[in-house]
């Protein structure tokens, strides 16, 4: 590594030292002057040193990595796994609806396994955004196949994704409503979506 791949200001660390510090000069001669931890400065060869990234340069290099939840989604849920999704929810509802306990009922994971295939690199903030993008996905899904109620399973955890659905149904979905789904079955992780008649209309 040459000399011109260092500028004033840079953090590096020491190939063949512990610690790191930032570049003050870089010399005619090549060598590249660094001030260390403890304020002493000396005077380096390129090749003992490694460039440190900044914490901007981080974060784009992680953005180039990460997908956004929208690619994902759209990675996720093609058009030929999107009619086989409804395929399969008209057919287990159907089956819900033909059990003589009656009440036919559509149940939902929320769960990331049961949403992508793989979590790596996704953060917290991304992940509830991926469950509540399935969620309005499998809430309209419901509705145009005119399911009366679901079951949303997402789990105790802090809460926030029950708030959420919560919050969203009663904002954007009128004409539905939210309760706690039975706990002998459930606990206190799922919630159900009543969808009245009215949605069927619109």
């Amino acid at each position: 590594m040459g000399a011109n791949a260092f500028k004033i200001g840079d953090k590096v660390r020491f190939l063949n030292d512990v610690g790191e510090g930032r570049v003050t000069a870089v010399q005619l001669d090549g060598q590249i002057l660094v001030e260390d931890d403890n304020g002493f400065e000396y005077a380096h060869a390129p090749n003992d040193l490694i460039p440190m990234e900044s914490r901007a340069q981080m974060e784009q290099a992680y953005e180039r990595v990460v997908p956004s939840v929208l690619e994902i989604l759209q990675q996720e849920m093609d058009p030929v796994r999107q009619r086989k999704m409804e395929q399969d929810f008209k057919s287990k509802y159907k089956e819900a609806q033909a059990r003589p306990s009656g009440g036919a009922v559509e149940e939902v994971d929320l769960h990331l396994h049961a949403i992508v295939d793989s979590q790596a690199g996704l953060s917290p903030g991304v992940m509830l955004e991926l469950q509540i993008a399935h969620f309005e996905r499998m809430l309209q899904i419901g509705i145009r196949q005119r399911t009366k109620k679901m079951v949303f399973i997402h789990g105790i955890g802090q809460g926030v994704l029950r708030h959420q659905i919560w919050s969203r149904v009663e904002q954007y979905y009128p004409d539905c409503s939210c309760r706690s789904a039975d706990p002998r079955q459930y606990g206190n992780g799922a919630t159900e979506v009543w969808i009245g008649e009215a949605a069927f209309r619109n």
